[in-house]
């Protein structure tokens, strides 16, 4: 967030030396792997990074070439940015399956690009989940964003602890405990969003570590990498007809 240093050269952002090896630790010791939504030019600026996510057995996900918004983005200059995303892909032999369009919202853009472009399933914000044009749709809320507990401005998203002030990891966990409880009673399916940037203290990276914890011990919950589902869903579309997607935009 925010302007780019200009004593610091880029390639040497903190989230990639000091937050990205702290999280991975973390996720070692854990069952269940993660997705890892990257900007693509990240493989020119980062690759050991990126080899290095994959490598520990976690899913690489597309976020746009350079975070571009999709909703105010024209078709042309998508496909432009997903070509250029897939040629860097291709050179770490990494072909990503999952998608979450920056900014989690398509605009007036179909499922059916990004499942054109093979693409399995789309991380989107929104509240209906099942299978569209051949995708499946993994929804996530703003309020399962990290950035609506950290970060001043995305605060003003969440419901626990109301207001534009940021709050620990304590209250992110009971906001995220009693989504879960919601979802449950609902048979739904849930998602939850963390930047690695923003998990910038060992309390941060604690509370990822206990939400996990806490979905493999629930026997209620199927706690799953997001393609596992989606091909789950996609082969089962029978439980899913008539889904569409629904850009939920932010209430800021």
């Amino acid at each position: 967030m925010g302007s780019w240093p200009g004593h610091v050269p880029v390639g040497r952002h903190h989230s990639v030396s000091d937050e990205l090896p702290n999280l991975l630790e973390m996720l070692r010791e854990r069952p269940v792997r993660s997705t890892f939504y990257l900007e693509a030019w990240n493989v020119d600026t980062y690759p050991d990074a990126v080899l290095s996510i994959a490598e520990a057995g976690h899913d690489i996900g597309w976020h746009g070439w350079l975070h571009e918004p999709w909703a105010r983005t024209d078709g042309p200059a998508l496909r432009t940015a997903l070509d250029r995303s897939f040629e860097r892909y291709d050179r770490l032999g990494i072909r990503p399956v999952a998608a979450r369009p920056p900014a989690g919202l398509l605009g007036d853009h179909s499922p059916a690009l990004l499942r054109e472009y093979g693409f399995e399933l789309a991380s989107l914000a929104g509240d209906v989940h099942g299978v569209q044009d051949g995708l499946a749709l993994l929804p996530y809320p703003w309020t399962g964003v990290d950035g609506a507990y950290y970060i001043p401005g995305f605060t003003r998203l969440r419901e626990e602890d109301p207001g534009d002030h940021p709050v620990g990891p304590d209250v992110l966990l009971r906001a995220h405990q009693r989504s879960l409880e919601e979802t449950v009673e609902a048979g739904g399916f849930a998602s939850y969003v963390f930047h690695v940037l923003w998990q910038d203290t060992p309390d941060k990276v604690a509370a990822i570590a206990t939400l996990m914890d806490r979905l493999d011990a629930d026997d209620r919950v199927w706690h799953a990498r997001s393609a596992e589902i989606a091909r789950w869903m996609r082969a089962h579309p029978e439980h899913f007809a008539g889904v569409t997607h629904v850009d939920a935009h932010p209430a800021w």
